[in-house]
């Protein structure tokens, strides 16, 4: 139980870290495709690192997600931890499909990899949305915080997915999923399981 809750408060409070960096690097990087992948490979390993690391914190997510759900039985666990091992998948073609690769490739690669993204944080969202909505542990304030920022951010994304807005439109929700993975720390630190 120690190590479940260390390993998703853990990863919460440094994911945060992580979507910082994201938002600097992209920052940077062209807005075209094509320059886009030679601006990747030209500062590859700042990605890979980037990469590497935000995929040995998901998994840490992941694991925690994984045991409070069998432990807990939960439908909301069951939710966050199927999300965090669909999302550990485009981490591998990330690493795998953007060095050195032709621009086709690198496009598909990338159209599928955001595609798993937005689809797996639905996933993840809303089973934070179910947590928090039937949670007993947080204080009130905090609950509802909680609640409301998991039902903005995974009806974003599911926006998102039906193809209404891109994920570039949708990044101004950024500050949101940040705040609620500093509650999710927290929330590792306080979870109780029978």
């Amino acid at each position: 139980m120690k190590l479940a809750k260390a390993l998703w408060s853990l990863s919460s409070l440094l994911v945060n870290g992580t979507i910082l960096i994201y938002i600097i690097l992209d920052s940077q990087a062209p807005s075209d495709l094509e320059p886009r992948f030679t601006y990747i490979n030209e500062n590859w390993f700042l990605y890979a690192a980037h990469w590497k690391i935000e995929f040995l914190l998901m998994t840490m997510m992941a694991i925690g997600a994984f045991y409070f759900a069998v432990k807990s039985k939960k439908i909301s666990w069951s939710f966050i931890s199927v999300a965090q091992i669909i999302l550990l998948t485009i981490y591998p073609l990330m690493l795998g499909g953007y060095r050195n690769t032709s621009f086709e490739l690198a496009e598909m690669i990338n159209q599928i990899a955001t595609t798993v993204f937005v689809f797996a944080n639905l996933i993840f969202l809303s089973g934070l949305f179910l947590l928090y909505l039937k949670d007993q542990i947080l204080k009130d304030w905090l609950k509802y915080t909680a609640v409301i920022l998991s039902g903005i951010t995974a009806i974003v994304f599911l926006i998102i997915f039906a193809g209404i807005i891109s994920w570039k439109q949708a990044m101004m929700i950024g500050p949101l999923v940040n705040i609620l993975y500093l509650i999710n720390a927290y929330y590792g630190l306080k979870i109780k399981i029978e």
